[in-house]
């Protein structure tokens, strides 16, 4: 890290040796002390900058960890299962960061395989105080956004807040303790709104009243939305590829597809879905023996090989 020379009049604070978890605190707590309208914060990277920066609740923070579980209570009791992203990745992914970007949370979603991720769920949490002259006033808004996983779709955004302003302490919006107090005993009641709204965004997304699963930054794994396939078809002439072409269109669940790829003996199409995944795998065996074909269905997740032999 490069050495930053503050002028000799300038009004700055040193601590050494402070933790990197607390830390955000320490910066929150010396912005509202100091009273300054503007506050720079350096760091060794943006990433940590942008971590501590944001006027969000922290996802290690108690009040961020009540309000997943409240969310999860929701969504389980809408018949979605849960997936926590920390139990998910424990072993395999770098743990104990503050945020995660959307891009991130798409690639461990990917790479997760059991069970294996439908929708991300990413949201923050925005505390604000408002003092007057009888007290400190609290409310938090919840926004975010639902991620369909396979399709790299929106399914939907979201927005909640508290029911009505909760009165706190006098000067409580300048004390971070304090703030927290108030927050964390009010974040069952953000997490169930948010919950709620969450619910009501997977089962529109979902087919018909089928139960999925869900993830907190979260994941679905029944095939309640749409799924997107990659087929490679192998050693296939035009004229076999005419007859796949049909028996996909098919397929139950059957929404819509796209050749990416198309040689003499090699076919590569993009093919969205409504049906589940075992159903549809199973369907493309069948095809072969309705085909009078012999071959191979190879499938990773979504990416599958039909091969003649």
């Amino acid at each position: 890290m490069k050495r930053v020379l503050l002028p000799k009049n300038a009004n700055a604070l040193f601590i050494s040796s402070t933790p990197e978890s607390s830390t955000s605190a320490v910066a929150a707590n010396e912005i509202l002390r100091s009273g300054n309208p503007i506050a720079i914060l350096l760091e060794e990277d943006l990433p940590k900058a942008e971590d501590w920066a944001e006027d969000t609740i922290p996802r290690k923070s108690q009040v961020f960890e009540r309000v997943i579980d409240a969310v999860a209570g929701q969504l389980n009791k809408a018949g979605f299962k849960v997936i926590d992203e920390t139990m998910a990745t424990n072993n395999s992914f770098t743990q104990g960061r503050v945020r995660r970007t959307n891009s991130e949370l798409f690639k461990i979603a990917k790479a997760i395989q059991t069970p294996p991720i439908d929708a991300v769920v990413t949201f923050k949490i925005y505390p604000y105080f408002k003092a007057d002259n009888t007290t400190t006033w609290m409310n938090a808004r919840a926004t975010g956004r639902l991620l369909n996983v396979s399709t790299n779709a929106i399914l939907g955004t979201f927005e909640v807040t508290l029911p009505e302003e909760v009165a706190t302490e006098p000067g409580c919006h300048k004390n971070r303790a304090c703030a927290l107090k108030y927050m964390g005993n009010h974040s069952r009641n953000l997490g169930q709104e948010l919950g709620s709204a969450l619910a009501v965004k997977l089962s529109r997304a979902a087919v018909g009243n089928v139960s999925g699963n869900a993830s907190a930054s979260a994941g679905v794994k029944k095939a309640a939305l749409m799924q997107a396939y990659k087929f490679t078809f192998d050693n296939f002439d035009a004229s076999e590829f005419n007859q796949i072409e049909e028996y996909l269109v098919a397929f139950s669940g059957y929404d819509t597809h796209k050749i990416i790829q198309s040689m003499s003996q090699n076919t590569v199409v993009w093919y969205e879905t409504k049906s589940d995944d075992a159903r549809l795998k199973r369907n493309l065996r069948k095809m072969l023996d309705f085909m009078g074909v012999q071959g191979q269905v190879n499938c990773v997740k979504t990416t599958c090989t039909i091969t003649k032999i």
